[in-house]
């Protein structure tokens, strides 16, 4: 019963511990782009359904205008640069893609003041997670089938009092 029990709480919170990543000290990549003397955090793997973040670190002397940040797929966004700020972000939903995809380019763009540009490419490699609802239907499937084996075995055990009485 107690295992029974574990099992359930198990499940219960196993959906909600999983969090975004949204700080430096968690992103597992970091670029440094010595050019134009940015850093940027980021996670290599995109997972379809989740935001995925790219962190990037301003340089001292800022005389940039903007960073876009385009995919090989067309898909892009595009940051003005925030002279006030140390480090900034953007993001991209994660209903941004539906299909796996590994070695993805995405094309980073910094341009400046006066109009030129530079950029570097990052390989990202899109990831499409197993479904929520077929964890929850093996639990669930797991659940009945032990309540219907327990019943089975209570049945058989009531039979065999019932024919040790005859």
């Amino acid at each position: 019963m107690r295992f029974l029990a574990l099992l359930l709480i198990i499940l219960l919170f196993s959906g909600s511990s999983l969090g975004e990543c949204r700080n430096k000290d968690c992103m597992t990549t970091q670029f440094k782009f010595e050019t134009m003397g940015h850093t940027f955090h980021y996670d290599k793997v995109f997972n379809i359904g989740t935001n995925w973040y790219i962190i990037f670190d301003y340089p001292v002397n800022n005389t940039n205008k903007t960073i876009s940040f385009e995919f090989s797929t067309g898909i892009s966004k595009e940051h003005v640069y925030d002279n006030d700020l140390v480090t900034d972000s953007i993001s991209f939903s994660g209903s941004t893609f539906s299909e796996e995809n590994l070695n993805l380019v995405l094309n980073v763009i910094i341009t400046d003041e006066d109009n030129s540009t530079n950029g570097f490419n990052l390989n990202i490699d899109i990831n499409k997670p197993p479904a929520d609802d077929l964890f929850y239907l093996w639990g669930g499937m797991t659940v009945f089938w032990t309540a219907i084996g327990a019943y089975v075995l209570y049945i058989s055990i009531k039979f065999n009092k019932l024919r040790d009485k005859l």
